[in-house]
């Protein structure tokens, strides 16, 4: 594993100089990457670097960000959008509000380089209205960068321009979903819509609009100032890079904020974070958030990178990796995530308004002992029915809480049904038993 203090790129390691102000940020190479796009690059050489480097949407989806420039690039239209989700879906990530707060310049510098390559005029950061301290950090380096000529009309006396606006809102878990952030920039009503067509054909005011997560954008100015193949000397062979983790450890209201390389192990990023690892005292490490999977400690050596992690149900996500301790009842713990995510859900699609609440409602009964075998069979079917029949990515990854538990202890779920008892001693009814008198016809 590389040495913790080199993976810094984006976060300031701790003791590191701060680059919240333009000044300083300038003193560490800041703009650098801007000044060296507009006068030496074409818009097409920055999407081809930034494709070279293997950066990947770091907001949960993974898809390669020089393959969405590309098709917004293409695209023909008078005018073209860029947005930056700045919007930590899971309230409990910190990547986004650190970004914000001790980074704001390089978030800048990303956009600009965004909007130069896929020719841009109009951008927006979109971010939750409660960070407060990262909407001010913004604010001000705008400002900043607005006086020193780095942002707006002719920039760097160029042809190229481009304004900023900043946008703070609070829609809960949905409001991380891009087509929800473009129905509110609209000012309309924050659902999903159904795609195709996708925004980078038909965003924004149904422009051609490149969305990316905010710490998609502060990786950028790196790749173009040092070049695609400085970036990938850390990630792996599929993604290049580094990536903001939230590490919660047991029974912890705090979280540790790390910056790992991709391909690190579980196990490595939780030492990182300072944590001491008893494996006997773990039931599970839940990988991605609100909408993440439990993974058993027997898979603490799984890389952390898109792929690997799908591969044993869970997902990237929001970047969070919390620790379940040992008496956690997974039937349990699956029942309240199901339940907080069908609270969640805007409601549009079917299969996720009603499936995940329907989730929810046959975990109440098994660990309320009331439970049957056929219960594990019909959820089964609303695992795979949600997922199918949802617009966003909110209903494609509300069942992985369920399939995780089912998958890794199903001992619990057969505990609760068969015996009638909670495999850790922990559950209490959330159901009563109902006693109903027969009526016997004379």
């Amino acid at each position: 594993m590389p040495d913790p203090n080199t993976s810094y790129r984006v976060l300031r390691s701790q003791g590191a100089p701060s680059v919240r102000s333009l000044a300083d940020y300038r003193k560490a190479g800041g703009y650098a990457a801007l000044t060296k796009a507009l006068h030496d690059l074409s818009p097409e050489q920055v999407i081809q670097q930034v494709s070279e480097a293997k950066l990947r949407g770091l907001g949960g989806a993974g898809r390669l960000a020089g393959e969405k420039w590309r098709i917004v690039r293409r695209t023909e239209s008078d005018q073209k959008y860029v947005i930056c989700n700045a919007y930590d879906a899971d309230s409990r990530a910190f990547a986004a509000r650190s970004l914000l707060a001790s980074n704001p310049h390089q978030v800048i510098e990303g956009l600009l380089l965004a909007a130069f390559a896929v020719g841009a005029t109009e951008a927006y950061i979109v971010t939750r209205s409660f960070y407060q301290d990262g909407i001010e950090s913004i604010q001000s380096a705008l400002q900043e960068a607005l006086n020193a000529n780095l942002v707006g009309r002719d920039i760097q006396e160029t042809t190229f321009s481009c304004n900023i606006n900043i946008m703070g809102m609070d829609m809960g878990f949905m409001g991380g979903e891009e087509t929800v952030q473009i129905a509110l920039i609209k000012g309309r009503r924050g659902m999903p819509e159904q795609r195709p067509p996708f925004p980078a054909q038909y965003g924004l005011w149904d422009k051609p609009t490149a969305i990316n997560n905010v710490e998609t954008l502060a990786n950028v100015p790196l790749i173009v100032k040092d070049g695609p193949a400085a970036f990938t000397k850390l990630g792996t062979a599929t993604t290049g890079g580094t990536k903001i983790v939230t590490v919660y450890g047991l029974n912890e209201d705090e979280p540790r904020v790390v910056e790992i390389p991709f391909g690190t192990p579980l196990r490595a990023i939780l030492q990182q974070a300072g944590l001491k690892l008893d494996e006997n005292a773990i039931r599970a490490l839940v990988v991605g958030g609100a909408e993440g999977g439990a993974l058993p400690p027997s898979l603490l050596d799984t890389p952390y990178d898109f792929d690997p992690v799908e591969e044993v149900g869970a997902i990237i996500g929001s970047s969070i990796i919390e620790l379940l301790p040992r008496d956690t009842c997974m039937v349990s713990w699956a029942m309240k995530r199901s339940q907080y995510l069908s609270k969640e859900s805007c409601g549009k699609c079917v299969p996720c308004r009603l499936g995940v609440k329907r989730i929810s409602g046959i975990l109440e009964g098994i660990v309320s002992d009331l439970g049957v075998n056929g219960d594990l069979d019909v959820l089964d079917e609303f695992a795979a029915y949600v997922p199918n029949g949802s617009l966003c990515g909110f209903g494609v990854q509300a069942t992985n809480p369920l399939k995780t538990a089912k998958r890794y202890w199903p001992d619990h779920f057969t505990s609760h049904i068969q015996d009638q008892q909670c495999p850790t001693g922990t559950c209490a009814p959330v159901r009563a038993h109902r006693f109903v008198t027969k009526h016997v016809l004379p």
